[in-house]
């Protein structure tokens, strides 16, 4: 179960990013309010819809290429 507190982090990191504030500015201040860097981290994957185990997929061509 996820921990209100965090599901608060993780919308301070979402409006934060939305509204321009740099990333780095972002994690500082989580630091300083005394979140581990992990959670943050993880946070930031899960603003960014970016999970662990995805991989970028490659392009597949449209076309058949011709020799």
């Amino acid at each position: 179960m996820v921990d209100e507190a965090y599901i608060e982090m993780r919308c301070y990191i979402k409006y934060s990013l939305y509204y321009g504030q740099n990333e780095e500015i972002i994690k500082q201040a989580l630091i300083k309010s005394g979140w581990p860097l992990e959670m943050i981290n993880k946070a930031f994957l899960e603003v960014k819809g970016v999970k662990r185990s995805e991989s970028p997929k490659a392009a597949v061509p449209q076309q058949p290429l011709s020799r």
